[in-house]
């Protein structure tokens, strides 16, 4: 219940007598419930728990007795509804990050409550984690970092992408993943200049360079890992976007402090795509916090004055892409930290991974 003490300290600063949780996954940080379908409604002196019929049995295992445990008959929002009018609260807020424009709406005609929407006030908790949440991300990275190693021994020309990403899910489950992080990306030749391209029909070929980007869930936490490798000699200019990237992203590893500023970290690993003149080639965010979501705030951009807290986990993802020509990314999960900060993941990286081209 300390997180959702927490999250009651925050209303009661805020002057907010009750709050509508409906984001399933801040749901489970404040309660612990791994199913669906449901939501919380927090007051100062009582905690509504709300679900369907599916869950009830489930739930009455994993949440503590404190909780009021409500099986909706209508929708989770009549109920909460329903439970706000008869308890005759003056104000309600709701989650307006999640809520969509319509379902705000609904909330506010259905409540005689006044209503105000809120905006990352358990995202904020869920930044720092906490030695349980930390556990749970090292095994989810343990099982990516092995998923590599694995992988290494299957790519060659003639295996398709998609054939490559099967593998490493599989691979993945098999070894204790709950389920994929996200679909894995897996991009080769031309394709690996596409920042985020799904694993297609293409196979592999000789002088291809792969990317490779992935992650394992444990207990709903997640790992988020990328990996370029080539099979046989690459064009030498992703050959030297290659160390390129790597000079970025050591760079960033390196510097990642609690207490500095996004803006700052952001600005150190582009420097070096910025002397070589090929920062326009580097097209997405430099990385992101990772936690039950696989992209949580914060994130890593030269607009943001953010400061990092310690024990956040972070991903370092920079990337070159060369339309036309293929594209380069490495990334690892970081836990910030007051001077050294933690690199999690453990993929070998120091050297382009050549792999043979025999069939």
């Amino acid at each position: 219940m300390r997180r959702i003490e927490n999250l009651l300290s925050t209303m009661e600063e805020e002057s907010l007598p009750a709050l509508y949780i409906s984001n399933p996954k801040n749901v489970r940080y404040l309660c612990g419930f791994t199913g669906e379908d449901s939501a919380l409604l927090v007051t100062q002196k009582e905690v509504f728990f709300l679900t369907d019929g599916r869950y009830v049995e489930q739930a009455a295992g994993e949440l503590p007795d404190l909780l009021q445990r409500v099986c909706w008959r209508q929708s989770l929002m009549d109920e909460a509804a329903e439970i706000i009018n008869k308890l005759g609260l003056p104000l309600v807020g709701f989650e307006g990050a999640h809520l969509s424009y319509s379902d705000g709406e609904q909330f506010k005609s259905l409540v005689k409550a006044d209503t105000r929407a809120v905006m990352g006030w358990v995202e904020k908790f869920r930044e720092v984690k906490d030695e349980e949440e930390l556990r749970s991300t090292l095994e989810a990275v343990r099982i990516a970092d092995k998923t590599f190693m694995h992988i290494l021994n299957y790519i060659r020309p003639g295996v398709s992408e998609i054939d490559v990403a099967t593998e490493m899910e599989y691979f993945m489950k098999r070894n204790g993943s709950e389920k994929t992080a996200f679909p894995t990306i897996v991009a080769s030749g031309i394709r690996s200049s596409y920042p985020h391209g799904e694993a297609s029909p293409k196979q592999i070929e000789r002088g291809d360079m792969v990317i490779l980007d992935f992650g394992a869930t444990c207990e709903g936490y997640v790992s988020d890992i990328t990996r370029t490798v080539a099979v046989g000699q690459p064009d030498s200019r992703l050959d030297d976007s290659y160390y390129l990237v790597l000079e970025a992203q050591k760079a960033g590893l390196g510097a990642i402090r609690s207490g500095m500023k996004s803006k700052e970290l952001d600005s150190i690993i582009r420097a070096p795509f910025i002397r070589e003149r090929m920062n326009t080639h580097f097209t997405h965010g430099a990385g992101h916090s990772i936690g039950l979501d696989i992209h949580e705030a914060p994130y890593i951009s030269y607009r943001s004055e953010h400061e990092f807290a310690e024990y956040a986990i972070m991903t370092i993802e920079p990337g070159l892409y060369l339309q036309g020509v293929g594209g380069v990314r490495i990334e690892d999960d970081v836990l910030v930290q007051r001077e050294d900060s933690r690199t999690l993941s453990k993929s070998p990286k120091s050297d382009l991974i050549v792999l043979p081209f025999y069939n």
